[in-house]
């Protein structure tokens, strides 16, 4: 059973695209630019790369006025972008006039110019790109962030350069309505799973909300909860009905009863996510709930949640910051973002451990040994819990050695599906100034440990420079990571956001 969702198939955003030159050079070349945009356009609506709602403005614009009335009709639509073609020398009070406009200001930006072309003998045709290094200065006086870029719409490498430009605005737009369901706060001395509430807002638009654990409790054994959007409940049956999803196809080494209970919590947090209306969301998913008075721990749960496509980030202990970089990875990748640890020393391995107790997403693990399914529950459980075999997709009690001999659960546990993996880790320095650290390693059978943890153990090229780079500059022990390489989107993000990036390869 297929239980994903793709983040992004019904959420591409809506862009308004406009023509502007000056009356003057190459009639030809200005039209040929004009058509080849025009083909990508509805080229990108086929392909869901932009919604089919978005606006291919009606006429070449010239002068600030017909700006003006352009920018009017995309901000009464909504637009979450906007593409300024330069298809020769343009008036600059029209690219004033829409970069200010009261609604589009905020909006991402894309400012385009075709190279010189010589139509049919060497000659200056448009003088195109002049204009978007004048728009370019322009934006930088009245603080507006755009992004530029040069070439023919027609060209192979601009449509892919264009298609990677409008995914960053999909994640802007995103971000701006980013509603965080915080979860309990982050428990004692856990000073990194915090940071200034209002500074993430200013940046990124996200808003925070914090719900006490005693609420979740009361929906897990009420199972009805009221929020923002009103009352909302689950019932026995959808209890039962997750719980056998999420057992299908793997082996379970714990109680049913512990799964049970993992999905009575996995419908309370769902429950109270539409009630509230939270997009992302962070846990405090300990001590408490080891606990014998609340007796389930959140972790599969919380993977859950992912792999449902119910929230883009779910955060272990309580920290909001590195959901907001879960969320991030979620919105570039169409894949569920995940949260983990810097687990081991870095810099003495090329295999960078990358784990978290359980939070597993169903759907995006490795696959287990097929010489596993026909062995007897009793003898995988002693020899996964033993260390002697790895599990790549399982559910099982969490690590005793963790646990000081206790017995929690449940948890998820398991490689993620092998491939190239981006981490990210978001924090704010001691002057409040926002930082990236990103860097993208492989993961497959010959680097996984067997850790009893839901994990990334990946090679890292420079694993030297990286450990020295957390060190150095105070990152985070938590970190998020996204599936596949996404590290070309993130420095386009970090530049249009003014956030320092640091990319170890």
């Amino acid at each position: 059973m297929d239980y994903r969702k793709n983040y992004k198939a019904e959420n591409a955003p809506r862009i308004g695209v406009v023509a502007n030159a000056i009356g003057v050079y190459s009639v030809g070349g200005k039209e040929e630019a004009e058509e080849q945009l025009r083909r990508l356009f509805d080229e990108f609506k086929e392909e869901g790369v932009i919604s089919r709602d978005s606006i291919y403005y009606k006429k070449r614009i010239f002068g600030p006025l017909e700006a003006q009335e352009a920018a009017h009709l995309f901000g009464r639509a909504r637009v979450d972008a906007v593409i300024v073609l330069n298809s020769a020398f343009t008036n600059g009070n029209t690219f004033l006039t829409l970069a200010n406009d009261p609604y589009l200001f905020k909006i991402p930006m894309i400012v385009t110019a075709p190279e010189e072309s010589e139509l049919e003998k060497p000659e200056w045709t448009t003088n195109a790109w002049c204009s978007a290094i004048m728009n370019n200065y322009v934006a930088r006086k009245i603080g507006r962030k755009v992004f530029t870029l040069a070439g023919w719409p027609g060209d192979a490498s601009y449509k892919n350069e264009l298609a990677s430009l409008l995914n960053v605005s999909h994640a802007v737009k995103e971000l701006r309505s980013d509603f965080l369901g915080r979860f309990g706060d982050a428990p004692g001395g856990f000073h990194s799973a915090s940071g200034n509430q209002l500074d993430y807002a200013r940046m990124f638009g996200t808003r925070i909300e914090t719900v006490d654990w005693t609420e979740v409790m009361n929906t897990y054994r009420t199972g009805e909860y009221e929020g923002y959007n009103g009352g909302f409940s689950f019932t026995e049956d959808e209890v039962t009905a997750t719980a056998e999803e999420m057992k299908e196809g793997r082996p379970v080494l714990i109680s049913e009863e512990y799964v049970r209970n993992a999905a009575r919590l996995y419908q309370a947090f769902r429950v109270m996510i539409r009630a509230n209306g939270f997009t992302s969301s962070a846990f405090r998913c300990w001590p408490e709930m080891g606990k014998s008075f609340i007796g389930v721990s959140p972790c599969l749960s919380m993977g859950w949640l992912l792999s449902k496509g119910d929230v883009y980030s779910a955060a272990c202990e309580g920290d909001w910051p590195t959901a907001v970089a879960q969320t991030i990875c979620t919105l570039l990748t169409g894949k569920p973002g995940i949260c983990l640890d810097f687990v081991n020393v870095i810099g003495k391995s090329p295999v960078v451990q990358l784990g978290h107790c359980g939070v597993g997403i169903g759907g995006y693990m490795a696959p287990n040994d097929p010489a596993l399914k026909n062995m007897p529950n009793d003898e995988l459980k002693r020899k996964v819990m033993s260390g002697e075999i790895g599990l790549n997709d399982g559910i099982v009690e969490k690590s005793p050695e963790r646990l000081g001999g206790g017995l929690c659960g449940p948890a998820h546990i398991g490689q993620y599906a092998y491939g190239v993996k981006t981490a990210v880790n978001l924090i704010q320095d001691e002057n409040g100034i926002f930082k990236m650290l990103v860097f993208s390693g492989e993961n497959g059978p010959e680097t996984a440990r067997g850790i009893l943890y839901s994990g990334c153990d990946i090679a890292v090229n420079d694993h030297v420079k990286l450990h020295e780079t957390v060190m150095d500059h105070g990152f985070n022990h938590h970190l998020a990571v996204g599936f596949g390489d996404i590290r070309k989107e993130l420095e386009t993000l970090c530049k249009y956001y003014g956030i320092e990036y640091f990319q170890i390869d």
